[in-house]
């Protein structure tokens, strides 16, 4: 042992030395590249000076800092080699002479261009004595004062390890027992610590034995409170699974139960609970293990309703096809019912009053008196109407390719605005036709780049939530249900900013924060998905690089906004 302190002792030496003469050619480099900075300071300094050739105005600061920066002289030219200043520094110090000629203070001569507007006006040189021996004494000093230090440690060492060895060799087969005891502990309680799952070990009585971090996360209960304590007083929810933990014990056989609802911060959420029976001779109990899989079923959830959704498209693009036959027919009928009704010149219809004795003025004037040709109109114009929302309805329920295009941002809005108007939901008794639209669109707004269909699904998505909202609010007391539509262009940023404004009973800002997260809904179970959000400030950020805001105040309506760049910089 002995031996071994020395030659660590020989080694920290050998560093210690070894670190001086590092840091020795380090700091030697250092401090001649930091003389030519301040140099180079001096010179930026006494530029304007030297321009106007004043030479009272930088001598004290040359003469402050020939003392600060142990210049023994200090000479300014000019560019035709002309001394403008010469300062010479202090007299030395009795000691000086002699470490300078043993080269301990060496004098460097530097020098550096003056720069004026990036001309050279003169040159500064200047007689610079290093003084680092200083240092490099100092650290002498304390290197030897530690290598002190370190030798009565390491004798120190050397005397603790000679009395531990003493007592280690009484206690090495307990200490080693205990050692191999606690690591096996250890194992186990990492084991059961990284498990996702909420671990509980239950006897008997019901008292807990095991905790792991899970369920210390899951219940805001440290093992430390729970251990001992009867599971239903630190894990309630666990009050009715009691039975069929004292089945688990006296059968040997697990049990458990899948699905099982609970609702955690006004937020519906599904576990998975299996009870496993201990089996070893000596020891009688259980462990509870409880799985989170509300994402699991979510995300069934949300594959059913994909199904749905396509098989709803598939639906309504037929039936739109079917639509338009018939319409077709009707519409035409209606135009050839007015081309004969008000065209008196044409010869059938002459002929034909002739055949039945009536004059065609007198059919012209019963066709005013009776307002049939305003109800031909009325029904081209209906026919028309009905035209427009079925080939909306084919032009978003059909399948577009990811491909950007031009498109003005008022007929996206006004196309989506047409197709959100035909919804209605019987059983809510809520029609998209009775809220107000306003639009506050900016006078010749530039043609947009981007996925029409997308932006429409991300525009229809947004309209439908906020006429839930503003119909679920307070029916039949709410005021008139009203959205606010804004199309304007941010000319710095080169956007195009969409804002859609409800007056709905707004949202706090605990709901604000997590409104685009996937999954996460405020609607009853069943109802929604809490995919629409996330999905549209998907379709808004990574598809089109734009940005998707929210602003709300609860009881005063909800805002969102929508930034689409002008420009493409990319493929999305």
């Amino acid at each position: 042992m002995e031996a071994r302190i020395k030659f660590i002792f020989t080694a920290i030496a050998m560093i210690f030395i070894a670190g001086f003469f590092i840091f020795f050619n380090f700091y030697q480099h250092y401090s001649y590249q930091k003389a030519g900075r301040r140099l180079q300071t001096h010179a930026r300094v006494i530029a304007g000076s030297l321009w106007r050739y004043e030479r009272d105005e930088p001598v004290a600061y040359l003469h402050l800092a020939a003392q600060s920066n142990n210049y023994k002289k200090m000479v300014v030219v000019d560019d035709s080699e002309k001394e403008f200043v010469s300062i010479t520094s202090r007299e030395d110090e009795p000691s000086e002479p002699l470490m300078t000629a043993l080269g301990l203070l060496p004098v460097h001569s530097l020098e550096t261009d003056i720069l004026y507007k990036d001309a050279a006006i003169g040159k500064i040189m200047v007689d610079w004595q290093n003084r680092s021996v200083f240092v490099y004494f100092y650290i002498l000093v304390c290197l030897i004062l530690s290598l002190m230090g370190i030798w009565f440690f390491l004798n120190l060492i050397l005397a603790k390890k000679t009395l531990e060895e003493r007592v280690l060799e009484r206690t090495s087969a307990l200490e080693e027992s205990r050692g191999k005891l606690q690591s096996l502990r250890n194992f186990l309680s990492n084991i059961i610590d990284s498990m996702p799952s909420v671990l509980v070990g239950i006897d008997l009585e019901g008292k807990i034995t095991q905790w792991n971090k899970k369920a210390a996360l899951v219940t805001g209960i440290p093992s430390e409170e729970a251990m001992g304590q009867a599971v239903e007083q630190v894990y309630p929810q666990l009050a009715h699974e009691m039975d069929r933990v004292r089945r688990a014990i006296l059968t040997r056989r697990e049990q458990c139960s899948k699905k099982q609802a609970r609702t955690q911060e006004k937020e519906q959420r599904y576990e998975d609970i299996t009870i496993y029976p201990l089996i070893a001779d000596d020891v009688e109990g259980a462990v509870i293990r409880i799985d989170d899989v509300t994402e699991q079923i979510r995300l069934e959830e949300m594959m059913v309703q994909s199904e749905k959704m396509l098989s709803v498209g598939g639906l309504a693009a037929g039936m739109a096809h079917e639509i338009n036959n018939p319409l077709a027919g009707i519409i035409q009928t209606a135009g050839v019912m007015k081309n004969r009704l008000t065209d008196l010149n044409m010869p059938a219809n002459q002929r034909a009053a002739q055949d039945i004795g009536i004059s065609m003025d007198g059919i012209r004037a019963f066709m005013d008196k009776r307002e049939i040709l305003s109800m031909i109109e009325a029904v081209n114009e209906s026919g028309r109407r009905v035209a427009e929302i079925v080939n909306n309805m084919l032009s978003f329920a059909r399948k577009a390719d990811a491909r950007f295009s031009s498109h003005d941002p008022r007929q996206l809005l006004d196309k989506i605005l047409e197709l959100a108007a035909t919804e209605y939901d019987l059983k809510k008794q809520y029609d998209f036709k009775t809220i107000k639209i306003v639009k506050e669109y900016e006078d010749h707004l530039p043609m947009l780049p981007c996925e029409g269909a997308k932006i429409q699904q991300v525009i229809l998505n947004l309209l439908r939530n906020g006429a839930q909202a503003m119909q679920e609010a307070n029916p039949g007391k709410h005021a008139q249900p009203c959205f606010i539509l804004r199309l304007y262009t941010e000319k710095t940023r080169k956007m195009l900013t969409m804002e859609i404004e409800d007056n709905g009973p707004g949202m706090d800002e605990a709901v604000c924060k997590r409104v685009f997260e996937p999954f996460f809904t405020t609607k009853p179970p069943g109802v929604g998905t809490g995919l629409g959000l996330s999905v549209s400030y998907f379709i808004i950020t990574q598809n089109h690089g734009g940005t998707m805001d929210v602003k709300s105040v609860p009881g005063k309506g909800t805002t969102f906004i929508i930034r689409l760049p002008l420009e493409r910089t990319g493929t999305p």
